[in-house]
């Protein structure tokens, strides 16, 4: 009877110790409840896992997206392209322009002193639209298209000088910023005849005197062609 009713109290007594060998390996504090002087188990939850070396070290992707940025954008905007420019040529005998804007593409403003022999000794001012082509060691090609509009006098208003200039600048230099050009041209010039005024008609007009592949014209205006060449420095 004794082993039976052993039993028997061993039954609920294993019930009731079951749940606490659960919470044994928990750590239990003592905590004080809010509200009353009395104190209340409070059990801490287990730490999670340590963080491991390859998570610990995980890049920044948000430094490095903004690192890169002007990377990107140096990318979708060339480099910017200003040059100037002194030369010298049989028709316009000084010249001297600035060129702005990008490599492939850039404007061309210049200045030059009125041909030799004309009587209005003027200036002539020039605008146009350039291209370079990509460097080959020292040597960088380009190719410039200038209008250039000449100064009349009293006697007849001034002329026009279309000029093609195929150009191959040399660095002085290696990386300099300082070139040697030179290159031919192509001279197209129009403008109207001189009326008399005590000199033969088309004397001292644009392009009179040069080795002529093309002299048209009547008796009011003229057109002319002829080749040239051009000598300066880059800056």
């Amino acid at each position: 009877m004794r082993a039976r009713s052993g039993k028997q109290q061993q039954g609920p007594y294993a019930l009731v110790q079951t749940p606490v060998a659960l919470l044994a390996p928990l750590p239990v504090a003592l905590a004080a409840a809010p509200d009353s002087g009395t104190l209340l188990p409070a059990i801490q939850a287990p730490a999670g896992p340590a963080p491991t070396r390859s998570q610990s070290a995980a890049p920044d992707n948000s430094a490095s997206a903004v690192a890169k940025t002007p990377v990107a954008l140096g990318r979708l905007w060339p480099p910017s392209y200003l040059h100037a420019e002194v030369w010298g040529s049989e028709t316009l005998p000084l010249n001297a322009a600035v060129k702005v804007g990008i490599p492939r593409l850039y404007l061309t403003l210049g200045v030059a002193a009125g041909p030799v022999g004309r009587q209005s000794g003027g200036v002539a001012g020039g605008v146009g639209l350039g291209t370079g082509f990509q460097p080959w060691g020292r040597f960088t090609p380009s190719l410039d298209l200038m209008q250039w509009f000449l100064s009349g006098d009293r006697e007849a208003p001034g002329s026009r000088l279309t000029q093609l200039r195929p150009l191959l600048a040399w660095q002085l230099k290696q990386g300099g910023r300082l070139q040697l050009l030179g290159g031919p041209t192509l001279n197209l010039a129009t403008g109207p005849r001189r009326d008399p005024g005590g000199r033969p008609r088309g004397e001292g007009e644009l392009g009179q005197g040069q080795w002529l592949w093309l002299n048209a014209g009547d008796d009011r205006s003229f057109l002319r062609l002829w080749p040239g060449v051009q000598l300066g420095l880059r800056f």
